[in-house]
């Protein structure tokens, strides 16, 4: 074996369970698993470093060497997720480059080591899980630092509803790094984590288990609203400056259950597949956003050697 190709999909973030740790256990995330963007990539063995993409995946590749201590890497990026804008491209990226690395030069590390060896799921366990199980996902959330958040939860996420992504041209305030870092930790205690998880236990999953959709949009833009009030003081309110111009472009155009990913700047929504056509007229006239029109993946990351 002398390469192989991983192909994932990106991370929506449809919140936080107790980031305060009112419970004991902080952070507790839902995620789900979505077809586009996706990430594919070819990894191969090498002396040196070369990587045929953004910038940012070289950054990665020379951390992930580093880290691993081989000689090298060759990654072709097909396809690749855009950076910092919610939809969790560091962590797809690492655990495809990372693990595709340890199988190709014979390394024994499971991909909860590989979390731990490369700082991942310090908060979130939905890209962790969701890369390995695709669907929707429910971690518990973590009691000490280095714990991998439990999964709680997955389900396979209903075919027949459609994912609206909306990204806004202009992403120039893009929360992440050191200032993420420092928003992370200095968040408010208006949110009250009981609400949440009512919302998650009663609400979001029965009607996923019962494919209510009309249930499921309205526990999503509940939850949403909840997590948002640990935020609003660093975003400026539940949503940030440029996610809440692409909430109001998307329901307006009668898409249900929209919500921020993340600190944005891309916004979800959803809707049945019966009312795409008439969704993709009233957008196609918008200015400044690009919207991507997706469907859930409920499988994770695929290896392959073709």
């Amino acid at each position: 074996m002398d390469h192989i190709i991983v192909e994932t999909g990106s991370r929506i973030h449809l919140g936080f369970i107790d980031p305060v740790g009112l419970s004991g256990r902080r952070w507790g995330s839902i995620g789900l698993y979505v077809k586009n963007p996706s990430l594919k990539i070819r990894v191969d063995k090498s002396e040196k470093i070369q990587v045929n993409g953004p910038s940012w995946i070289d950054d990665l590749v020379r951390f992930i060497v580093e880290k691993l201590e081989v000689p090298g890497l060759k990654i072709e990026c097909i396809e690749y997720i855009p950076r910092h804008v919610g939809l969790g491209s560091g962590t797809q990226a690492i655990f495809s480059i990372a693990y595709a690395a340890t199988k190709l030069y014979g390394i024994d590390y499971t991909l909860e080591e590989l979390a731990n060896l490369f700082r991942r799921c310090r908060r979130s366990g939905a890209g962790f899980w969701l890369f390995q199980k695709g669907g929707l996902v429910v971690d518990g959330g973590k009691s000490s630092e280095n714990e991998i958040p439990p999964l709680l939860f997955r389900i396979d996420f209903p075919e027949e509803w459609i994912i609206v992504l909306g990204l806004p041209e202009n992403t120039s305030s893009r929360v992440y790094g050191d200032i993420e870092e420092k928003y992370m930790e200095d968040i408010s205690r208006e949110g009250d984590p009981r609400n949440i998880a009512y919302t998650v236990l009663m609400k979001l999953i029965p009607s996923l288990v019962n494919r209510d959709f009309d249930g499921f949009t309205e526990a999503v833009e509940e939850l949403d609203v909840e997590t948002s009030r640990f935020f609003q003081k660093h975003q400026g309110g539940t949503y940030s400056y440029y996610s809440l111009s692409a909430v109001d472009v998307l329901k307006k155009a009668g898409v249900k259950g929209v919500g921020q990913s993340s600190w944005g700047p891309t916004v979800y929504g959803f809707m049945e597949k019966k009312y795409v056509d008439d969704v993709v007229e009233k957008l196609r006239s918008v200015e400044g956003f690009r919207f991507i029109f997706t469907s859930p993946r409920n499988s994770g990351a695929t290896f392959s050697t073709d």
